[in-house]
């Protein structure tokens, strides 16, 4: 039996923060794990001074897509306002977790480590973590292109792309922290070598709240081409293939279900939340999706959001020639796969602004005014440099050009109609996602489910298309954000598995003497999902589709082909 007196968690509640390419958000739930606070801020918007456009500054050079660090510190400073501001008792918060953007990564100076270990409550945050706090102002994220030699320099350093990918998971990718780092060191080498610290945006997130300087968890760290993703720690040959004395900036990678550390007293005295609030390792976004989707099998993530990414989860981790495997968010020795394309939700953006006046209620009734199949007009819009392939432009064709003419290279400037240009993108877009899917083995069987997710699977039409293309039921989550919510969720679970789960009275254990303590599938068991049947394949999608993605594969395929002399050979 067991003695000790019977905790009342009731009136504990849990906070999520996503710190996002274009917003940061916050989102607390209860004991019950019902939402009960949302809120957010848009550097565009709500941050003027920093001058961005979909959260970028615009002064970068060729390939370059930057942003402040100071930007993302403010926004954390106006999140926490706006949540006390709408009712929020912080001081009932037990635990945090938070996700970020992937692959960014900020360089700390010395005077910025002290002021963060030294956070005065009379001050704001931004008022204290300035530009000196960085030894870059002008930080790398996830959508900069801009390191072709370095990633040259990398791989043939390491024994070319497939020894790094079978390191990493990954082959090196021009937007991956290694080569940016690199790039750094070659270019700035005043500034790498009085940076102390290295942070990725998500372990920067996290330094925040702790007031010193947190650890890469695995999952986002494999996102760097640095992380030996089976043996959890960083490779030698990597780090060595980037710069020198990397692995003291990096610190030791850390599980994604470790605790960083307590509330920095900042925010105790500050926002009143309690001494002992967990702060669990961040991670990155689409992880945190994983996370959030409270499903253990047989599924397909496809995220439609800023980039546009296809997750899937794996129990092994299989070597691939393109695409990452990245280890699991909460699934010990587990991984993920994931396919990310550039040309996502801003590619859709430009075009609704193009063709729709920036009216999306127009655009989605311009994509339903057309047939399944477009008439057999297809189009591929690489607006920003592809990820897979690597390739730039934008190439139409109708159902006449054939792949053999001298008109398939330059195909169409336009389609006849708006209309048409609508459901050309859409679906592009899609068979371009569900052809690389392909190709990397990406395969599921008639049970999965495709689960949607990301700020524009809201649109029935665009379900429609993706089980069409897909030949698969979709299905949607209703309610917040998915990668918001695995964070919420994140921190419930670190404060049952490191509070909750700790007594070790007789009752409390296993007859082998082990706690009972449940995984992380296991405690959100019981939960609903939120999952809802969205849409169904048409009957006959097949035979519509299936010549549709073999052209759009070909499209694709001279586009690489024309980018290459570019990318790879820039001065011929």
């Amino acid at each position: 039996m067991c003695h000790r007196i019977k905790q009342d968690y009731s009136g504990n509640s849990y906070l999520g923060l996503h710190l996002g390419t274009q917003l940061f958000r916050a989102l607390i739930l209860d004991s019950k794990l019902n939402v009960t606070y949302v809120a957010q801020i848009r550097y565009d918007v709500d941050l003027p001074e920093f001058k961005t456009t979909n959260g970028i500054l615009s002064d970068g050079g060729p390939g370059e897509f930057l942003a402040n660090p100071v930007m993302w510190v403010k926004a954390l400073d106006m999140l926490m306002d706006c949540l006390v501001k709408q009712g929020a008792d912080m001081h009932t918060v037990v635990s945090i977790a938070g996700a970020a953007q992937q692959h960014g990564c900020v360089f700390w100076s010395e005077l910025g480590l002290r002021r963060l270990c030294n956070l005065n409550v009379n001050l704001r945050l931004h008022e204290q973590i300035t530009e000196s706090a960085f030894e870059l102002t002008r930080t790398p994220t996830w959508r900069d292109s801009s390191t072709d030699v370095q990633v040259r320099e990398m791989e043939h350093t390491v024994g070319g792309p497939a020894e790094l990918s079978k390191i990493t998971g990954s082959r090196a990718y021009t937007r991956f922290t290694g080569p940016q780092i690199r790039k750094v060191y070659t270019q700035c080498p005043e500034q790498y070598e009085r940076t102390s610290r290295i942070s990725l945006i998500s372990s920067f997130l996290a330094s925040l709240l702790i007031g010193g300087i947190a650890s890469i968890d695995y999952s986002d760290g494999s996102g760097m081409n640095l992380l030996d993703i089976r043996k959890k720690k960083w490779s030698a040959a990597c780090l060595d293939a980037c710069a020198p004395d990397l692995a003291r900036r990096l610190m030791k990678p850390i599980p994604s279900s470790r605790l960083q550390g307590r509330i920095g007293d900042y925010y105790v005295k500050r926002w009143n939340f309690r001494p002992d609030c967990m702060v669990v390792a961040s991670t990155g976004s689409k992880a945190s999706e994983l996370a959030g989707l409270l499903v253990e099998n047989d599924f397909l993530m496809l995220s439609l959001d800023t980039s546009d990414v296809v997750v899937m989860p794996l129990k092994k981790a299989p070597r691939l020639e393109d695409g990452h495997v990245m280890c699991h968010p909460t699934r010990r020795d587990e991984y993920m796969g994931l396919l990310c394309f550039q040309n996502g939700g801003l590619t859709r953006k430009a075009i609704c602004e193009d063709v729709a006046g920036g009216s999306w209620r127009h655009f989605y009734e311009m994509l339903d005014a057309t047939p399944s199949g477009n008439n057999g007009n297809v189009a591929v819009h690489f607006r920003d440099r592809e990820i897979i392939p690597t390739a730039k432009g934008t190439l139409r064709w109708d159902a006449h050009i054939s792949p053999m003419s001298a008109e398939c290279i330059r195909g169409l400037h336009r389609f006849s109609t708006p209309e048409i240009e609508v459901r050309a993108l859409i679906e592009g877009q899609i068979m371009h996602h569900w052809s690389i899917a392909h190709e990397m083995g990406f395969h599921h069987t008639p049970n999965t489910k495709i689960i949607v997710v990301g700020e524009d699977s809201r649109c029935q039409s665009v379900l429609q298309i993706v089980a069409d293309i897909f030949n698969a039921p979709v299905y949607q989550r209703t309610g917040v954000e998915v990668s918001l919510l695995g964070c919420a969720f994140r921190a419930r679970y670190a404060f049952y598995e490191h509070r909750e789960s700790a007594c070790n009275c007789h009752s409390c254990m296993m007859p082998t003497g082990r706690r009972t303590r449940l995984s992380f599938d296991e405690f959100f068991r019981d939960v609903p999902s939120g999952l809802k049947l969205a849409a169904e394949p048409t009957p006959g999608c097949d035979k519509i589709y299936k010549p549709l993605i073999e052209r759009c594969s070909q499209i694709c395929q001279l586009l690489a082909s024309k980018s290459s002399v570019y990318f790879f050979h820039p001065n011929v």
